[in-house]
């Protein structure tokens, strides 16, 4: 593979894909931007075309990127194939995804009904900053580290 003889040339970065947490970080990027795209993409639908407010907005495109996330990570960013219990792993997710939330809100009043931006402004915020909060506390809080 191509790509595999690339990686054994620059030891660096073959080094680093060996560690389960890089591993896990990239499988939670690809996913969580996913994920992340999906719900903006509902939150401008409703905030812009809907014209729904945008908290209310915010917390629609929540609801359905929490279902979608908890599908995602917990079968393929963080999967570790053990038994623990997953109701464990739900309440933890939903208790993470709460915190998650507050802080999408945060960013929506503060942009939006603060400073007068448009409903727009949050989404950079929303893509980045509360998604690296995010995985650490679903690496080692949420699905535990393996």
């Amino acid at each position: 593979m191509i790509a595999s003889g690339v990686l054994r040339r620059l030891p660096i970065v073959h080094e680093l894909l060996l560690r389960p947490a890089a591993r896990q970080l990239i499988r939670y990027a690809i996913a969580g931007f996913c994920v992340t795209q999906f719900a903006a993409a509902i939150y401008a639908t409703l905030a812009m075309t809907a014209h729904v407010a945008p908290l209310t907005a915010n917390l629609m495109s929540t609801l359905c990127g929490l279902v979608m996330g908890y599908m995602v990570h917990s079968r393929w960013s963080f999967a570790s194939g053990s038994a623990t219990c997953e109701y464990g792993k739900i309440g933890r997710f939903l208790l993470s995804s709460l915190l998650a939330f507050l802080v999408n809100s945060l960013w929506v009043w503060l942009l939006v009904t603060r400073a007068q931006l448009s409903p727009l402004a949050p989404i950079p915020l929303m893509m980045v900053a509360t998604p690296c909060a995010s995985f650490l506390i679903n690496r080692y809080w949420v699905f535990r580290a393996a």
